[in-house]
């Protein structure tokens, strides 16, 4: 019993820390790259269209999107349509080294 609690902690953990690197990443710059988090049954290169937001790229990932809001209502606009973050996308490109 001991170790399960310990494997499920392990697990636990594992799974929530990159939601709180993501919930704590700093907000998008008005004019630099943002990074958009979509659920997986949404497609975000869709709800960029739909939120008339520019793409920085053409293709995007399976749950996200490289956007550039060009104003404070693109990123309300964003998350109004089911974005559940929109991010520094700078940092995380830096990171990814894209």
């Amino acid at each position: 019993m001991p170790s399960f609690i310990v494997i499920c902690s392990c697990v636990f953990t594992m799974l929530l820390a990159p939601l709180l690197a993501l919930a704590s990443a700093p907000s998008p710059t008005i004019g630099s790259p943002a990074l958009v988090i979509v659920p997986p049954w949404v497609n975000a290169t869709q709800l960029a269209q739909t939120a008339q937001v520019a793409q920085l790229l053409s293709s995007s990932a399976p749950m996200g999107a490289f956007v550039v809001p060009t104003n404070a209502e693109d990123v309300t606009r964003l998350l109004e349509n089911g974005a559940w973050f929109v991010i520094d996308g700078k940092r995380i490109a830096e990171f990814c080294a894209i």
